[in-house]
């Protein structure tokens, strides 16, 4: 059997993190619904994942590898030997969700998770998968559009539900009968042998997804699993207000689940991004304002206006050194906060750049050197 950690590309040490974005990316590109795509690797793919992504699984994979998860294997060669009677010799591959293991020091975990897992735990884990995953989108939008909102139309490939049978997964008109794997019930039940004894499990049947009934006729194009991969489009509407590195949750607009289960939800990030003359730094907006020497040498009142729309005002007279920036607090970026529009906002920050004319006739190059002079007998 091939190495988990080979089989997803990542290292030994890898992260949670680092783990499911290499899922991600491999049953996106071998999922059997996609054209070119290896229903083979991407069981191999997903075994891995479930083994790797559930920390207790993950730990007995990495003390005992496959043999963790196979009839016996592990719990008897770290301190139950068969003829003792190993109490966990009839996992054979089950769910070790919501266990602790520790072989060496025989530490049981806690005994709420034990109870857990053996009187319901693992049937929630398994309704738990049937939903659709969750899916995360990356937007940038130009800075200004924090002031006055976006409405736009979104695209995205992801699962989607199947259109042929409306994410039933089979065709409705031929109707279903009863499960042939738990005989109606919707509930497989398995017993299992334990340091309490023998204890039932009882796990929702996955032929049937707890329904009790199977279709009479599977659909064509998905499979049975009622969604397939496509693309989605979901519109966003967001009100002014909205800060660099927003995440915006849309419940239900991720990946489509197994047949009709529920979907999983859309995470969008949103990235500010600055435009010419305009640079955001954190809730800081910093911008370039030329300004005409004659401006300068009367002292004038100089206005413009604010990525926001609103008109700012820089009072000349009142400067004396030209090398510092004008700082106007609380007309910079939207940070966190509790609303839209209601979050604090950063400072503004104005450099001042004195342009002097192109072109100077005889006169003013006169009168320029006259002032000149004059300004130097007063410092």
């Amino acid at each position: 059997m091939k190495d988990y950690y080979e089989v997803l590309g990542v290292s030994k040490n890898a992260s949670d993190d680092e783990i499911k974005k290499a899922f991600r990316k491999l049953a996106h590109q071998h999922h059997p619904d996609k054209q070119g795509g290896d229903e083979k690797k991407f069981k191999e793919i997903n075994e891995a994942h479930q083994v790797l992504s559930d920390k207790q699984k993950r730990a007995a994979y990495d003390r005992f590898g496959h043999a963790a998860f196979q009839q016996g294997g592990g719990a008897g060669q770290g301190g139950f030997n068969r003829q003792g009677g190993n109490p966990f010799g009839g996992f054979a591959g089950g769910d070790f969700s919501g266990i602790h293991f520790d072989f060496g020091g025989g530490d049981f975990g806690d005994a709420g998770d034990i109870f857990e897992n053996f009187f319901g735990g693992g049937g929630q884990r398994q309704r738990q998968t049937a939903r659709g995953s969750d899916v995360q989108v990356l937007l940038e939008i130009p800075i200004t559009e924090a002031f006055t909102g976006i409405r736009r139309d979104i695209s995205f490939r992801t699962i989607i539900a199947c259109t042929h049978c409306d994410g039933h997964g089979y065709d409705v008109a031929a109707g279903t009968k009863t499960c042939s794997r738990c005989g109606g019930s919707g509930v497989i039940r398995k017993q299992q042998q334990t340091f309490f004894g023998i204890i039932e499990q009882a796990h929702e049947c996955d032929a049937c997804f707890g329904t009790g009934k199977e279709p009479n006729k599977v659909c064509v194009e998905c499979k049975g699993a009622g969604r397939v991969m496509g693309t989605k489009t979901i519109v966003l509407d967001i009100k002014p207000g909205i800060y660099h590195g927003q995440v915006v949750k849309m419940a239900g607009q991720g990946e489509a689940g197994l047949r009709g289960k529920g979907s999983g939800d859309l995470y969008i990030k949103i990235t500010l991004a600055s435009e010419k003359g305009v640079i955001l730094d954190g809730t800081t907006i910093r911008m370039r304002k030329d300004v005409p020497l004659a401006d300068v040498l009367r002292g004038r009142k100089i206005a413009f206006t604010n990525v926001d729309g609103k008109r700012v005002e820089v009072d000349l007279s009142e400067r004396s050194n030209f090398s510092e920036p004008v700082i106007v607090r609380g007309q910079g970026a939207f940070g966190g906060g509790i609303g839209f529009g209601m979050q604090k906002r950063g400072d503004l920050v104005i450099d001042l750049n004195i342009v002097r004319p192109k072109k100077m006739s005889g006169k003013v190059k006169k009168l320029a050197d006259e002032l000149a002079d004059e300004l130097e007998r007063e410092q």
